[in-house]
């Protein structure tokens, strides 16, 4: 009471003051002009943003209250969201048709083919800097939102594969550092366990499973220009250990044999990715995560593909700044936190990474500490004319074919395809 006595008395005092002081009647300036009026501030605007998704029933039911707290916080906004199966058709005709479509949720690999169709637009031309997206994400998420020197969207969740061993065969102290290392354990480990291996993944002829080892021996699949890296000194040294795989594997060995042969307690380690923790989990298995090893004498680890989910804004979106400020807050730390706990979505955002709530959640923080040590699957649609040569080259490893000769049909087939493609 004392305090709103004395805010009373002053307010009446600066008013006779100002009354006085001028020698102007009250609400005149001194010239004799009344006072200006202040403007009422305008009311916002409406905006309907309609996001494009594919995310399914149960993942969206922990996505969709993200989105609701933002329109309550920005009550002039109406966000639709419309899931739709066959996106990738879907868009080719209705984004150029002038269709109300603001924002795909898609996947981040698609970057470079929309981005070269016209179909998404770059949020860089709209103050979405290079600095903003690598301070703000983890370094490979980062990078594939960018193409052709402009940044296209924003990283929502990531996944790659790392090392699963089953504790029950082995402990984290047998789990190698170096490739060199890998190769020597799995010899002696197979030998004392007949009919059991000690490390398994689809080796014999997929492309994104020895994604890693090609890029940590320091090749590369191909670029954003189409320069192919499959037979340089990285690539000889990639397909040198790749060769000396087949004898510590099953015969042959694909996705279904490697994982079965893991969940049937024969094989130690398995290279796989986020997707298998609930099938492990159901069957009851103590299993523990590792980082993928050092190549050996490369100097740096192996790097798996990053791939995952991105919002992308079209060319229809006739607000792009309230669009990106939506995409923001969704991929913020304290979004990402909650899809984390609700969905096992693994972030792509540093601080969620970083926050005590992922690191308490064991598998999510590791699949991210491995993401951060990858590379993002090519964004170029030359991407395309990678897969078959690279699967013929792991194949023809398999069999025993010259590590150089492989190198060699396998770059040339590469360059024709992109060719094919320009």
């Amino acid at each position: 009471m004392r305090r709103f006595g004395f805010l009373t008395a002053l307010f009446v005092l600066v008013y006779i003051l100002a009354a006085c002081g001028t020698g102007s009647p009250a609400g005149q300036s001194p010239q004799g002009q009344a006072e200006p009026t202040s403007t009422p501030t305008p009311e916002p605007q409406p905006v309907s943003l309609v996001i494009w998704h594919g995310w399914q029933p149960e993942a969206l039911a922990n996505v969709e209250p993200i989105f609701r707290a933002y329109e309550a916080g920005h009550p002039n906004v109406h966000i639709e969201l419309v899931h739709v199966p066959d996106m990738a058709n879907r868009v080719i005709s209705a984004i150029p048709g002038g269709e109300k479509v603001d924002i795909l949720a898609f996947g981040m690999d698609w970057v470079g083919r929309l981005a070269d169709k016209g179909l998404i637009v770059p949020v860089s031309d709209h103050g979405v800097t290079r600095d903003f997206m690598r301070s703000t994400y983890i370094g490979p998420a980062a990078d594939a939102m960018f193409y052709r020197g402009k940044v296209w969207g924003f990283p929502e969740a990531v996944e790659c594969v790392t090392w699963i061993y089953n504790k029950a065969l082995v402990s984290d102290q047998d789990i190698p550092k170096t490739t060199d290392e890998l190769l020597a354990k799995a010899r002696d480990w197979n030998a004392a366990h007949p009919g059991q291996f000690f490390f398994v993944y689809p080796a014999q002829n997929d492309p994104y499973f020895s994604g890693p080892w090609w890029y940590g021996a320091g090749a590369y699949f191909v670029k954003e220009d189409g320069s192919v890296g499959l037979e340089s000194e990285g690539g000889l040294r990639a397909a040198q250990f790749l060769a000396q795989l087949p004898p510590l594997m099953p015969q042959p060995v694909d996705y279904v044999a490697a994982v079965a042969l893991f969940k049937e307690g024969k094989a130690a380690i398995i290279q796989n990715g986020p997707w298998l923790i609930p099938e492990l989990q159901a069957l009851g298995m103590d299993y523990g995560l590792a980082l993928m090893p050092e190549f050996s004498g490369a100097g740096r680890r192996a790097m798996p593909f990053v791939s995952g989910k991105a919002l992308m804004l079209t060319p229809n979106c006739e607000r792009p700044d309230v669009a990106i400020d939506l995409l923001k807050y969704f991929t913020s730390a304290e979004a990402q936190i909650a899809l984390a706990k609700a969905n096992r979505a693994i972030p792509t955002n540093k601080a969620a990474i970083a926050s005590a709530d992922v690191q308490a959640m064991p598998d999510i923080a590791h699949f991210a500490a491995q993401a951060e040590l990858g590379v993002p699957l090519p964004t170029t649609p030359y991407m395309s004319g990678l897969w078959e040569p690279v699967a013929a080259a792991l194949g023809a490893l398999w069999a025993g074919q010259p590590v150089e000769q492989v190198l060699q049909e396998a770059q040339a087939q590469a360059l024709k395809n992109i060719a094919a493609l320009k």
